[in-house]
């Protein structure tokens, strides 16, 4: 049975007041306001263990479209953790999942918002909170958002959802909704707008380091290749050396010098090949940060 969504009001003065926290899966999903209960909890994906309530639960994936087994076990899940008090929002619903299973209202939301910038299930989120709170129309509602748990940092993918998240974010700052967002999410970032972002003095710096990181891991590159071509030639003699130990017994101090060089020279294999790994990690965190912050 399909019903409409629910929605808490508390009261201000003479306004109506709503407070929608939107919760994601990244480890800062944990600072929601869970145990404040005039917050009301939107939820998405699967949920982690910090989620201790929720008002308000996102599928808007067609199930039977997914693999068959994954499906089978999220179904599953779901049915373990929503509540009586949580309503099951899908564009597909499925009745038998919740005690509160809503129609997501699609056709009101591109009606209004199109589907251009509709690029996650959090831009979906976000067009019907701003709805709710601004409705065409209708009574203005005081209320504000806070993003939990979203940052849309890493992966190609996100480069879009990012996108359309953003828009969403803008039009609630243009209707003059509110949105709060934590300083270690990636979407704390306010990239610079084209074409302004050419002269971004945070920009510029990045591509001076990531520079400099690119060089410098060539220059690991070499040096590492020189210090593994030079343990393989000390190895070798060493080898040599051993066969020669019963007919010569003069070899023994060279043995040891040699072992004691190869010793040298894997510990500085090892040290340049933690600084390459370092070093590649900080070259890819630049580069996401210079995409991130370009349009």
């Amino acid at each position: 049975m399909e019903r409409k969504c629910s929605i808490l009001f508390h009261n201000k003065g003479n306004w109506l007041m709503r407070k929608i926290a939107m919760v994601g899966t990244a480890s800062s999903g944990g600072s929601a306001p869970y145990k404040d209960e005039t917050w009301e909890i939107w939820g998405v994906s699967s949920r982690a263990s910090y989620v201790t309530r929720a008002n308000r639960w996102f599928e808007l994936h067609r199930l039977d479209g997914e693999p068959r087994d994954w499906a089978r076990e999220w179904r599953k899940a779901l049915k373990g953790f929503l509540t009586e008090e949580t309503e099951l929002v899908m564009m597909y619903p499925e009745p038998d999942l919740a005690k509160m299973v809503s129609q997501y209202p699609y056709q009101k939301m591109i009606d209004r918002f199109g589907s251009y910038f509709m690029t996650s299930t959090f831009s979906w989120m976000m067009a019907i909170a701003i709805d709710e709170l601004r409705p065409v129309g209708g009574e203005k509602l005081e209320g504000e958002i806070a993003i939990y748990g979203v940052d849309m940092e890493y992966g190609t993918e996100y480069r879009q959802q990012r996108v359309g998240f953003r828009h969403f974010m803008d039009v609630a700052r243009v209707l003059g909704i509110p949105v709060t967002r934590l300083a270690d999410s990636g979407l704390a970032y306010e990239p610079v707008p084209y074409p302004m972002w050419q002269d971004d003095p945070l920009l510029a710096k990045l591509a001076l380091r990531n520079t400099e990181a690119k060089k410098k891991l060539k220059e690991f590159d070499a040096t590492i290749r020189i210090t593994q071509q030079m343990a393989a030639q000390c190895r070798s003699s060493i080898d040599l050396l051993e066969e020669m130990k019963l007919k010569e017994f003069f070899v023994d101090d060279r043995i040891k010098t040699l072992k004691k060089q190869l010793a040298n020279l894997l510990d500085t294999s090892a040290k340049i090949s933690r600084d390459i790994v370092n070093l590649e990690g900080a070259d890819s965190e630049q580069q996401w940060l210079s995409d991130y912050l370009q349009p």
